[in-house]
């Protein structure tokens, strides 16, 4: 679908389109063979063609530079030219303002739009002073810039992608466009901003509580914070089936099985008669230790965490304690592993193909400000399944957060007097498929579709002995990974919230 643009030799050709009902009028001087779509939608969907055809050359500025060239939330669209034009275009579902200003700088973006036409993006030096104006919104509308809000927002969000060099880096620049412009005032508002951000003393008050936390120097992750929140109002709203504890001689063939399984998902993949030598004969065991010391360390401790009832049961009083809990179980579990610092949260970020977790600089905090949420809820399994995702999610340290995040689960469980889950490896590409579906799609939807399914596979497992438990596995193919998992994942991701 195109747009046109009638001019003195395109005139009779449009007219006849229009009349053979190939083509349709919009706007002044703007025609579109699509024939269905609301005009609205058509201007909005081309507005830099449009901006460009009227407008050639000119800057896209001000809050629609910072926006990414988008129609604000007023319906507009800033641009600056240099030479003296009307002030506003009206078009359906768009309004174009001008602002008389200084022409585009080499730093400024070039966006081609065809027929040698082209528009220029402020630079986000140019545009953070360009919103740092006094500017104020005439008869009731938006005015150009900013609100003070979303603009803290905005730089709150590129301080998480790319950490704090690139504040330096931006008020550097600024300033020295600043002093090619004369924008002295919007300069030294800046460079106070700046200071706040960065807890040092300062004329400008934060408006944010994103960026007051920061500068008290405890940055956190909203859009995390969100999330948690969206997944916290489902499981609030979800009854789940409660496993009661099981008989106390079972417990020791359910922490190997758990200990198992959860260090398969990750990876550490080890034969079933293996890892027994591993858990349960130390001598036999040294041969193992010596061809694989990190995995075989794994598993041992992450057993070792679950059967100990000084920590395998144990729920986090506040937000500090969660912290304290989350590196005194790390600790413990890769106190072989040195080179991944046990018990320290990552200094690097980490993602899991296309899961990007949480920044370094964010993780104590996102963790303190999700935690709350999760104990509002009622029911003790909501609660686990929660914390599950809180700390996977957040992915804390530059490894074992998986068994770290299902210890927390299971803790959970085990404290309010329910059996802990294990996620057999037959369930593992829907265990990650669902984590994934939660973080890219927002929708707890299949995560807990995938619990209702964890806790009736789990209800089935007998751990009567460790022979009965093996025979049953074998025969259930829980051991075997499912490329394809057990078929009920395409349902469960269409599923809503």
């Amino acid at each position: 679908m195109a747009i046109i643009f009638a001019n003195a030799s395109k005139t009779p050709e449009v007219v006849r389109a229009v009349k053979a009902n190939r083509m349709r009028k919009i706007a002044s001087k703007i025609y579109t063979d699509d024939l269905t779509s609301p005009p609205e939608e058509v201007v909005r969907r081309h507005r830099l063609e449009i901006a460009a055809h009227f407008y050639p050359g000119a800057l896209i500025s001000h809050r629609s530079a910072l926006e990414g060239n988008n129609i604000s939330p007023g319906g507009k669209l800033h641009l600056t030219v240099s030479r003296a034009v009307a002030t506003v275009r009206k078009l359906p579902g768009l309004e174009i303002r001008i602002w008389r200003g200084s022409a585009p700088q080499a730093d400024d973006t070039r966006t081609p739009l065809g027929d040698g036409k082209e528009l220029f993006t402020s630079s986000q030096a140019r545009g953070i002073l360009e919103n740092m104006q006094i500017a104020r919104a005439h008869g009731g509308g938006e005015p150009k810039t900013l609100s003070p809000e979303e603009l803290e927002r905005w730089i709150d969000r590129y301080l998480r992608i790319f950490g704090v060099g690139w504040l330096d880096k931006l008020r550097e620049q600024a300033n020295d466009l600043a002093s090619r412009f004369g924008w002295l005032r919007e300069q030294q508002e800046l460079n106070q901003l700046v200071a706040a951000i960065k807890g040092e003393t300062s004329s400008y008050r934060l408006t944010t509580d994103l960026l007051r936390s920061r500068a008290q120097g405890k940055p956190y992750d909203p859009e995390r914070v969100t999330l948690f929140g969206t997944l916290q109002a489902r499981l609030a709203a979800e009854r789940f089936v409660e496993l009661p504890r099981p008989p106390a001689n079972e417990l020791e063939n359910r922490a190997f099985w758990e200990a198992y399984f959860s260090n398969f998902i990750e990876g550490t993949k080890f034969t079933v008669e293996e890892a027994r030598v591993i858990v349960y004969d130390r001598e036999a065991a040294k041969a193992l230790e010596k061809k694989r010391p990190d995995d075989a360390h794994d598993i041992l401790e992450t057993y070792r965490l679950i059967i100990d009832p000084k920590i395998s049961g144990e729920v986090p009083k506040d937000a500090s304690h969660l912290l304290e809990l989350l590196k005194r179980r790390h600790a413990r579990m890769m106190a072989s592993r040195l080179n991944i610092e046990p018990g320290v949260f990552k200094k690097t970020n980490n993602q899991f193909g296309s899961r990007v977790f949480v920044a370094p600089e964010l993780v104590s905090e996102t963790l303190a400000r999700g935690w709350p949420a999760g104990r509002e809820l009622p029911s003790a399994s909501a609660r686990a399944l929660y914390v599950l995702f809180l700390i996977a999610e957040v992915h804390p340290f530059n490894d074992g957060n998986g068994r770290i995040s299902r210890l927390g689960m299971n803790a959970e469980l085990e404290a309010s007097g329910q059996a802990r889950l294990i996620i057999p490896t037959s369930l593992r590409n829907d265990y990650l498929t669902v984590l994934e579906a939660l973080t890219g799609n927002s929708n707890p939807a299949p995560f807990v579709a995938f619990a209702h399914k964890l806790t009736e596979v789990n209800s089935r497992m007998p751990f009567g002995s460790f022979e009965q438990s093996q025979a049953y596995f074998k025969k259930t193919g829980a051991l075997d990974e499912q490329p394809q998992g057990f078929g009920f994942l395409p349902s469960m991701l269409d599923a809503k919230t």
